[in-house]
């Protein structure tokens, strides 16, 4: 069995920032990279369960209708009732 680096504990490191919801530019200041992109490179290693639960998310925040968005909504169908 190959033993555990430095280098295997920062990965995992990453791996679990990106987990938990670390935005990916404090993940790059925490492991001191150049760019956002290279701080990307732990994404790729979350497991997929977690993907869908972030796609599950993402599609209910897109079809979420918040207080504004209602309000503005009705003031639009209002004026259009007026209008027709």
């Amino acid at each position: 069995m190959k033993p555990v680096t430095i280098h295997d504990l920062r990965h995992t490191f990453g791996v679990h920032c990106i987990l938990a919801g670390v935005p990916v530019p404090r993940l790059q200041r925490l492991l001191g990279h150049a760019t956002p992109y290279m701080a990307l490179r732990y994404a790729q290693h979350a497991p997929q369960p977690f993907f869908e639960e972030d796609a599950a998310r993402l599609s209910e925040s897109l079809n979420r209708q918040g207080p504004e968005e209602a309000d503005e909504r009705a003031k639009l169908a209002e004026a259009a009732r007026k209008a027709g």
